[in-house]
């Protein structure tokens, strides 16, 4: 054995180099991605999720080669680079940037982008350290930017009839985008569940959507409650639909086929153009339809719970952040409960 003592011979070798570190082993930066990614596709996120973090991962690699050129490992990222990364998207960073076709208006980064990028960076982070692929998350310590809260643009029920004004419903595609604009307003449906719409869903006598877990994004089924005005116009199209076409789908393009996201935010421009309203001061796209049915719902006396299982906001949080009352209705409410007004004190002369 080579342990054994040998005669004549004085050992060499006898404890490990003291200066050996147990530890992560060496992992490249895109390795260490593909590992995070090929776990995440195994466990089932969404196609939309993964290829956020696909962006996600690019823009930060992007920057990373020319701000830090020598790193190439995971393990060398550390907070001070997560830290200086964040301070490029809050500060210099500009809307858009590198990206073609896409207008440039010199416009930095919202915090709630720069907190999306950040968030998916931490993800990736606790999956390495989990993995043992680093010994501690570099982004344990980083806070996302705060953020002002401002109140949102609600669409107001004027300019929600002059949209709906604003359409050539004497034409398919006006039918289905006035028939889709009813749809969103009264149901708070996401623009992308909107558009994946098929027959097999709509029950008729229950006067409701089913829409399957599939489509949502808790992964959880979920009952859509439809006024019978809706009902029939959704009726409606998927009998003019199949007077062209064979399909499952309510809202199709003229060329039969699904009705995409950005062209109906096109469209919708173009109506709200029309409709003389002024998008700079509130700004009108498919999800402002969900902020007009949450809002209205709640100031129309609608409960906040059942409020939060319409729509499928997984917090509470977010439901209870449209509990804003309009601003005649908080003077309505003062000028009731004030303890001033009550005592109807009267002026003196």
């Amino acid at each position: 054995m080579e342990d054994a003592q040998q005669k004549g011979k004085t050992a060499l070798i006898k404890n490990r180099n003291s200066r050996h570190v147990e530890g992560p082993e060496s992992t490249s930066l895109d390795i260490a991605f593909d590992l995070f990614y090929s776990a995440k596709r195994t466990e089932g996120v969404r196609d939309r999720t993964l290829s956020d973090y696909r962006s996600y991962w690019r823009y930060f690699r992007d920057w990373l080669t020319l701000a830090h050129p020598n790193i190439t490992e995971v393990r060398q990222v550390t907070t001070a680079i997560i830290r200086a990364y964040v301070e490029y998207m809050s500060y210099d960073r500009t809307r858009y940037e590198g990206v073609e076709h896409r207008k440039q208006d010199g416009s930095k980064l919202s915090p709630v982008t720069v907190a999306s990028r950040l968030r998916a960076l931490q993800t990736m982070s606790k999956f390495w350290e989990d993995e043992q692929i680093v010994s501690t998350a570099p982004t344990n310590k980083i806070k996302a930017p705060r953020k002002d809260t401002e109140d949102k643009s609600v669409i107001s029920d004027e300019q929600l009839s002059a949209l709906l004004n604003a359409v050539d419903t004497s034409t398919y595609a006006g039918y289905r985008d006035h028939t889709l604009m009813m749809l969103l307003a009264d149901s708070g449906l996401r623009i992308n569940e909107a558009l994946q719409l098929e027959a097999s869903y709509l029950d008729i006598p229950s006067r409701c959507i089913r829409l399957p877990a599939a489509l949502n994004k808790n992964r959880k089924p979920r009952i859509i409650p439809l006024s019978p005005a809706v009902l029939r116009e959704l009726i409606k199209l998927l009998e003019e639909n199949r007077a062209h076409i064979d399909t499952e789908y309510f809202f199709i393009s003229i060329y039969g086929e699904p009705l995409s996201a950005g062209s109906f935010r096109k469209r919708l421009r173009h109506y709200a153009e029309i409709a003389g309203i002024d998008t700079k001061e509130t700004r009108v796209s498919p999800h402002r339809f969900r902020d007009y049915f949450c809002t209205s719902y709640l100031v129309n006396g609608g409960d906040l719970f059942t409020l939060q299982r319409i729509v499928a906001h997984a917090d509470i949080k977010t439901t209870q952040g449209y509990v804003k009352p309009n601003e005649g209705a908080i003077r309505d409410n003062h000028a009731q409960y004030s303890p001033l007004s009550r005592m109807a004190i009267k002026r003196k002369k």
